[in-house]
């Protein structure tokens, strides 16, 4: 087989799962090769798949009859394969039920409502199979984050994260019989489940064939579904047979002009015909032509223009007569249609029949850049009515530098805190930018710089719809005007061309929906199949301009009609307003119903916390907390806000290597921050008690916690205790939790015995304090106070100080327990 496709190459294609090797032509992009790559069904090599489907259609063709000849199959088998390869001509079959029909006007609407229900029954299991595929992983993970005794680990009533993700995972659907079976899964060593996802079953097209007239309650019925589903096409008549395969001829291959080369491409559509009736074997098909605005535009001819509509149904009955005299057998014929995949296939050229897209296209360089490029058809379609090609390059292109730019150039920036680094930085992105603002990007500028130098909120700097230029004062206006200077327009309307001229290179944003529709009635005579016009609206259009647009098509006179609306944003939030922003006016004006007062009893506490950092006071309260773990000494030290609530950690370690001291320091500032930002106390605590690592063992100069298995493990079971009330983190038994014999810390020196009064000293800073606790206060347990006045309380005299009870004899005098006051003497007492 005599491939004529120029040179070919190798090349590294990076595809969703991995990277694979291709052979293809070498002035194909990457997006090309991978929709041939697609229709080759993942084979590598494709000059050999191409010339294997040759031989499947030359052997399909012959059983239909389709050859006269040994001759004719070998001629037809080169062609075939010399025109995909060159990328002139790309065909593809189509699923069986590719598309459902729905007729019949009494039943149409009911046919619609199940459409639409399906519609949102696929969404929503895709949705919910996503949820619960994150919420079967939150239950591995509250396994395997606990340290402890694996039968408590997947106990839920002995795992708190474990019950929560539990509660979550039936919040999102699950059953208690698919949790346990999660639960197992972890047990038995998962620790990452696949993703679970809703297989989506094959989804047809939806062909609705409605009168020509259709009421007012119908059309609308029609819009809602379009507008919803996006895979509804309508018809105003009746409508042929489905196609099962598809192909197109790219018109720009053949070049323009005098250099249409017409017999090159009669033969590509004879021999594209006879595929398509070989690959249909006795099935519809549907052959397009492929970059009809493009071409238009390079031989000089204004899309919406009768010299236009003129020259492009001259060329569409070329091509009907030459595929009906190829293939006289053909089931179908010449349509016009769209289908993404062989656009792809075609380096983007469109079957469609839609107006232009543009002068602008992208080009790939060698290294896989996508930079902006002026296209061939607006080459072509500049020299046909003698422009000037280089202002108009300058108009498209831009300068590709900010130097000079008005509104946003270097002395702008460096006003503004840029130095060279910076604009140099800027500088090199803009080749590859479609707009200014990508080249301020934080990952172009630095997010350092634009969060110390400009001041920008780190949080916003992750954020894709951050503008980097709005943050630094740049008005709408003055961007604009650099974008174009720097990076170009994207039309030719405004610029220095004639009238006449520019309304050849009017976009299909300049000329609006009419003139397609107009273009397709003019066309439908060399048609063999109903002409479809297929419009993409924003995708916040609203049913109403569906309708609008559905009607506009049907008085213009074309048979079908596809409209969809293109994907949200990916950076798309709905905002919803904060529970205390949400108001309830009927509770203003309707009166509260009397009822009789009842205990309050509060079922769940909610409390709302705003994403801020809370800063804590510059004098803070706290307390240092010396223990030895395993034989290895651990300072605690946290500070608190006014209220008593922590703030902050600090955490040192005596003798250790400064790699493990700086590790902890740095743990305990990221747990500090968590802590500002409202992260729960408890949070932590249960993120990180029961953690297993040296040190450990046991635990001295801790009157609560006795063991543990390791640093974190003590530093978060002190803080549960003393912040938090979880005495279950308290543990009496010094070897409860010893590490395999990793040693026993030294023993600090005793404190004073269990019972004794604490002096308040030893719980209230001094210096924090300045001085105004007195020195003689002390500290009793309830228990430990009752217990101390009750043997004397026959015996203690009343105290003229404080006028408590508890006068009592010290040595030859009378001293308060309360307050500390000297009574008097104890003979002077007794009388």
């Amino acid at each position: 087989m005599s491939l004529d496709s120029g040179k070919m190459e190798r090349r590294a294609l990076e595809r969703s799962g991995d990277v694979v090797e291709v052979l293809a032509p070498a002035s194909w992009p990457n997006a090309q090769v991978e929709a041939w790559l697609d229709w080759a069904g993942g084979e590598t090599d494709l000059p050999a798949a191409i010339f294997r489907f040759a031989e499947n259609m030359v052997q399909s063709g012959q059983r239909l009859g389709l050859f006269e000849g040994v001759g004719a199959r070998g001629r037809f088998r080169r062609e075939l394969g010399a025109g995909l390869m060159a990328g002139r001509i790309a065909l593809r079959a189509l699923p069986a039920a590719h598309t459902e029909l729905l007729s019949g006007p009494g039943e149409i609407i009911e046919q619609l409502a199940r459409l639409r229900a399906e519609h949102r029954g696929r969404a929503a299991s895709q949705g919910a199979a996503a949820a619960f595929s994150a919420r079967q992983q939150g239950l591995v993970d509250a396994i395997h984050r606990c340290q402890g005794d694996p039968d408590a680990c997947a106990d839920p009533q002995r795992n708190p994260s474990l019950a929560r993700a539990a509660e979550a995972a039936r919040a999102a659907g699950a059953s208690d019989a698919a949790i346990l079976d999660t639960i197992a899964l972890a047990r038995a060593g998962e620790t990452r489940l696949p993703t679970a996802f809703a297989p989506p079953a094959p989804v047809p097209l939806t062909l609705a064939v409605v009168d020509e007239a259709p009421s007012e309650p119908l059309l609308r019925t029609l819009a809602l579904s379009a507008w919803e589903t996006g895979r509804l096409t309508v018809g105003f008549a009746s409508m042929a047979e489905a196609p099962v395969a598809l192909g197109a001829v790219s018109l720009m291959a053949f070049g323009v002009g005098d250099s249409f080369d017409a017999t090159a491409f009669d033969g590509a559509v004879g021999v594209l015909s006879t595929a398509l009736a070989a690959q249909a074997a006795g099935g519809g098909a549907a052959l397009g032509l492929a970059g009809l605005a493009d071409w238009l535009a390079a031989h000089g001819h204004a899309y919406d223009s009768e010299a236009g509509r003129a020259a492009a149904l001259e060329l569409f009955e070329r091509a009907n007569r030459v595929a009906r005299l190829a293939c006289p057998g053909l089931n179908g014929g010449l349509a016009v249609f769209e289908d993404p995949e062989l656009t792809l296939m075609l380096g983007g050229a469109s079957s469609a029949g839609e107006p232009w897209e543009g002068p602008v296209t992208f080009a790939e360089t060698a290294d896989g850049q996508v930079v902006r490029v002026m296209s061939e058809a607006a080459l072509c379609g500049l020299r046909a009515v003698g422009a000037d090609l280089d202002a108009a390059r300058w108009r498209l292109l831009g300068h590709g530098t900010l130097e000079d730019a008005p509104g946003v150039d270097h002395a702008a920036l460096i006003a503004r805190g840029f130095t060279e680094h910076e604009i140099g930085a800027v500088e090199a992105a803009l080749p590859y930018c479609a707009a200014l603002r990508e080249a301020f990007r934080p990952e172009v500028v630095g997010e350092g710089f634009l969060a110390d130098v400009l001041g920008a909120p780190g949080e916003d700097l992750h954020d894709p719809r951050f503008d980097a230029l709005r943050v630094m004062g740049f008005t709408e206006a003055a961007i604009a005007e650099a974008e174009a200077y720097a990076l170009g327009a994207s039309r030719l309307v405004g610029s220095e061309l004639a009238d006449d001229q520019q309304t050849i290179f009017l976009t299909a944003d300049d000329l609006g929906p009419a003139p397609y529709l107009a273009m397709l009635a003019h066309l439908a005579p060399a048609l063999a199949r109903p002409a479809q016009a297929d419009f993409t609206l924003p995708w916040d259009a609203t049913p109403a301009d569906v309708q609008t647009l559905m009607e506009q098509a049907r008085l213009a006179g074309v048979p079908m009609v596809r409209i969809a609306r293109a994907e949200p944003p990916a950076y798309q939030r709905l905002d919803l307003p904060t529970p205390r922003e949400t108001s309830r006016p009927e509770a203003a004006t309707r009166p509260e119903p009397v009822q009789e007062p009842r205990p309050e009893r509060i079922v769940e506490r909610v409390v709302e916390r705003e994403r801020a950092r809370r800063k804590l006071p510059d004098r803070r309260k706290g307390y240092i907390q010396k223990a030895s773990v395993g034989g290895h000494k651990v300072y605690l030290h946290t500070g608190e806000y006014d209220e008593g609530e922590l703030g902050e950690i600090f955490i040192d370690m005596h003798k250790e290597g400064a790699a493990f001291r700086s590790l902890m320091n740095n743990f305990a500032i990221a747990v500090s921050i968590g802590l500002q930002y409202g992260v729960p106390l408890d949070e932590f605590v249960e993120a990180f008690v029961f953690t297993r690592f040296e040190p450990a063992g046991p635990v001295t100069g801790n009157d609560s916690v006795r063991s543990a298995t390791s640093i974190l493990d003590y530093v978060f079971r002190e803080l549960g205790v003393s912040y938090l009330g979880r005495d279950d983190l308290a543990n009496a038994d010094p070897d409860e939790l010893n590490a395999d014999g990793l040693g026993r810390g030294k023993a600090d020196e005793p404190g004073l015995a269990a019972g004794e009064p604490q002096p308040a000293s030893r719980y209230i800073s001094k210096g924090f304090s300045r001085g105004a606790a007195p020195d003689n206060l002390v500290v009793l347990s309830l228990a430990d106070h009752r217990a101390a006045r009750t043997p004397s309380a026959q015996t203690a005299d009343v105290c003229p100080a404080c006028g408590d009870i508890a006068a009592v004899r010290k040595g030859a005098s009378l001293i308060c327990e309360t307050c500390g006051a000297r009574a008097g003497r104890f003979d002077d007492a007794t009388g």
